[in-house]
């Protein structure tokens, strides 16, 4: 073979691994942005079909979020003595000590999130909006992967979110700022978390505990057996996730 034949094929192959490293280049600092954009249009799409069950209408586009979904302020009698578990964990002695074991449900929340593709349809139940940390997220039934990369869930077992007793919902701490429960950390005692039901009814829930637990500490489960509380879960700190964050609020209104 050719001093020049040798060359052009040297060339050849140099210019195809340029390309190449050149596409995967692209392709790796794309990848985050279009998952999160495809992300964003599943929560869009989701909230949107929410919507038009709630309003029962076809076009929601015209539709007031922020007259309709306003949090509602309401004056209520202060709740009852609590206790503090060894833990740091605060709680009403009303709760019950039955609860099940939901072990199998924690995996899903702390693990990272898969590259398998997006579901073809997530079964929503809600709207969560929290005003403070300019949240607002569809809420889906379930915690299994798939159903986590594009909304928090309820997790199975656990009251439904409304009703006496405590429901449990779960998301992912994304790194995106504002994305999922990124910012929970920032809530505080007393700050309003609204949850507008498929059926259209409006609950409003006020903040009264904020703790960092151990990953396995199934205390997130306890179910009161007199209160309507739902509790917010997620990793913490951000990446690292050694441990887990959780907000407890009590149904006002």
């Amino acid at each position: 073979m050719s001093r020049k034949i040798k060359f052009k094929k040297k060339g050849f192959i140099l210019t195809a691994v340029v390309l190449v490293t050149a596409v995967l280049g692209i392709w790796l600092l794309l990848s985050p942005s279009i998952e999160r954009d495809y992300v964003y249009a599943a929560q869009e799409s989701l909230i949107e079909d929410l919507m038009r069950d709630i309003y029962g209408v076809d076009d929601v586009t015209e539709l007031s979020y922020a007259d309709d979904l306003a949090v509602v302020y309401v004056e209520y009698a202060e709740a009852e003595a609590t206790t503090q578990t060894e833990s740091g964990f605060y709680y009403s002695e009303d709760y019950a000590t039955d609860y099940p074991s939901l072990y199998e449900y924690e995996t899903a929340i702390y693990e990272p999130i898969p590259d398998n593709a997006f579901p073809n349809a997530i079964n929503g139940i809600g709207i969560l909006t929290i005003d403070t940390i300019n949240l607002r997220l569809p809420i889906a039934e379930g915690v299994d992967e798939a159903t986590l990369r594009i909304a928090p869930g309820r997790v199975p077992q656990t009251a439904q979110i409304g009703d006496i007793g405590n429901a449990v919902i779960a998301g992912h701490r994304n790194y995106t700022f504002g994305s999922m429960f990124n910012r929970l950390g920032e809530l505080e005692i007393g700050d309003m978390v609204q949850y507008q039901a498929r059926n259209g009814e409006i609950m409003v829930f006020e903040v009264f505990e904020i703790a960092i637990i151990e990953p396995h500490d199934q205390i997130a489960f306890l179910q009161p057996v007199n209160d309507s509380v739902i509790t917010l879960y997620t990793c913490t700190p951000i990446r690292t996730a050694t441990h887990r964050l959780i907000i407890r609020a009590q149904r006002i209104s």
